[in-house]
């Protein structure tokens, strides 16, 4: 049995993870949930930008998820590094679910740039619709071909951004990354 405790907020006890026979105990209080390690879906793990030492992990179980930290709210302003057993919580977490939990992806967490320019993409082939429609029902059709093609030309060029943006930074849960987890 491994654990790890941190508080998460001023009004708040302090939450303490455990992980149990292959389940994932989170107790806030009164308050206790469990959850088996086998349905890990998604183990993602964010850090600062500029480096130090704050951690946090995300674990999805299905539409289920839990947050673990690896700094402790002391007082306004002032937090405990509590790094050193949040590392080996989350070693050991993502050892075993990579043998319970095959199918769950482990990553980091780092900017998602694909979602947010399919996004991008979806709005402007929506304006690009638009600007289409109303110039031809203005009845401007030469102008509303104009720009709905330069508008599309844009198009083309983000869509064809796409395959060089990450899907996302995975690592081996056997061997988590060391500058990250020390």
């Amino acid at each position: 049995m491994i654990s790890h405790a941190a508080r998460l907020a001023p009004f708040q006890p302090e939450t303490v993870w455990m992980l149990r026979d292959g389940t994932l105990v989170e107790t806030c209080g009164l308050k206790v949930r469990g959850f088996a390690l086998s349905d890990l879906t998604r183990f993602r793990l964010a850090t600062a930008r500029n480096g130090g030492r704050r951690r946090v992990l995300q674990l999805s179980f299905g539409r289920d998820k839990i947050i673990v930290t690896a700094q402790s709210y002391l007082r306004p302003g002032r937090f405990e590094d509590r790094l050193d057993s949040f590392s080996a919580f989350a070693r050991t977490i993502a050892r075993q679910a990579a043998d319970t939990a095959p199918a769950a992806r482990f990553s980091l967490a780092r900017i998602e740039a694909r979602p947010a320019l399919t996004g991008a993409i979806g709005l402007l082939s929506v304006g690009t619709l638009a600007v289409l429609a109303s110039s031809l029902s203005a009845g401007m059709a030469g102008v509303g071909i104009d720009l709905a093609a330069r508008m599309g030309f844009v198009l083309i060029l983000l869509t064809g951004a796409l395959p060089w943006l990450t899907k996302g930074d995975a690592f081996d849960p056997r061997d988590p990354p060391r500058d990250l987890l020390p």
